[in-house]
């Protein structure tokens, strides 16, 4: 009996669920959805734009051979006119004649193609959450680290025992085996053309072609926790409250450049729970030993003075807080414990908030289009557009 009741009282929604994507699937074969409509006036005016230089193109190049032609008749004509033609006159413009000629009939011209960027049409970013639900994803073992990080093709993640290559769709291309106990962090260098692995006391250069491990710098009194790269320089963050900011040079063997320490990056109660680079800047998330809070700071990477600030309100900062920068210099925050994401205006505004994954603990962008989110034990890839 009570059986029954249960499923009588579950038909009529699974009915209203069955109507509603009935409708929704017979929406999507109209041309009154906003992005078609939104597509194809960008196609009406990207087609403008293309007749517009052709006929820019066009008219500029018979114009200026007509008026060559209009130059040289009127020559001819005075020279009529004064009979005074010389053959070196007549040698002259059978000259200039004979080029444009060969110009019009001859003359080949490279003409580039048009190459099509996929992103060209992105999601407004002040839409980006809540995220959808991700069609892509993959399993991690129990003691995987949760370490990330990309570059425009590939993600390099953490899976017990052995660090693996990704591509887009996250099917595991290469891998290959870590050697130590722990990682503390991932980052790509653009100038090495390497991805950067950070352990407590080694930094580690990982060619992702040959997937072999060079030792870069060692430290027997320091312990990282977190790396970020410039084009030419290595940041790395101390663990522990009162963390410090190293800069190694990527260009003349590993040289420290500059040691920041509190409380320029924290005070004596805070600590760097992570850091990235981008565009000149640093984005901080710092936590607070005090009062369990959490905040994200962008300082500038050369004074390390902050720009602006926002708390990360209703965490829980002894847990991983993890960010990474987005299109139009926007960032997003994720936070492990009372499980939150937060994105942030290139300004220091809170756009959004995002309570639906379970315990996120780690995020990076991969090219211009793709995010990939670790959470728990699986790693998820959401669409930035």
């Amino acid at each position: 009996m009570h059986f029954d009741e249960h499923k009588n009282r579950l038909d009529p929604e699974v009915t209203v669920l069955v109507d509603k994507i009935a409708t929704l699937t017979n929406r999507i074969s109209s041309s009154d959805l906003p992005f078609i409509v939104a597509l194809e006036q960008w196609r009406v005016e990207s087609q403008q734009t293309l007749d517009s230089y052709y006929h820019e193109k066009r008219r500029n190049f018979l114009n200026s051979r007509l008026e060559e032609f209009n130059r040289l008749r009127t020559s001819i004509k005075e020279l009529i006119r004064m009979t005074a033609a010389t053959q070196e006159n007549i040698t002259t413009m059978k000259t200039s004649i004979n080029s444009i000629e060969k110009e019009l009939t001859q003359v080949q011209f490279n003409f580039r193609p048009l190459l099509i960027d996929d992103n060209l049409i992105i999601r407004c970013t002040q839409d980006l959450l809540p995220f959808p639900p991700s069609r892509r994803e993959i399993e991690l073992t129990d003691c995987s680290y949760a370490v990330l990080a990309s570059n425009k093709q590939h993600l390099l993640v953490h899976r017990e025992p052995a660090l693996c290559l990704l591509d887009r769709q996250l099917t595991i291309v290469k891998e290959t085996q870590w050697p130590l106990d722990d990682i503390s962090d991932i980052c790509w260098s653009s100038i090495l053309n390497r991805f950067i692995v950070v352990n407590c006391k080694y930094v580690f250069i990982l060619d992702e072609k040959t997937m072999v491990l060079e030792l870069f710098l060692s430290s027997d009194a320091i312990n990282w926790i977190r790396g970020t790269c410039s084009y030419t320089t290595l940041y790395l963050s101390t663990e522990g409250i009162g963390s410090s900011i190293f800069e190694y040079s990527l260009v003349s063997s590993s040289v420290l450049l500059k040691e920041w320490q509190s409380p320029m990056t924290c005070t004596n109660n805070e600590w760097i729970e992570d850091l990235k680079f981008h565009n000149d800047f640093l984005g901080l998330v710092i936590g607070s030993y005090t009062n369990s809070d959490a905040r994200f700071e962008l300082r500038s990477s050369t004074t390390l003075i902050s720009l602006w600030s926002i708390q990360l309100e209703g965490i829980y900062s002894m847990y991983p807080i993890r960010c990474c920068s987005i299109i139009d210099h926007q960032w997003i925050v994720v936070a492990f414990r009372n499980p939150k994401i937060f994105h942030i205006s290139k300004d220091g505004k809170l756009l959004n908030t995002d309570q639906y994954y379970r315990s996120p603990s780690n995020i990076c962008q991969i090219g211009n289009d793709l995010l990939a989110i670790w959470d728990r034990k699986c790693i998820f890839l959401q669409s930035l557009f």
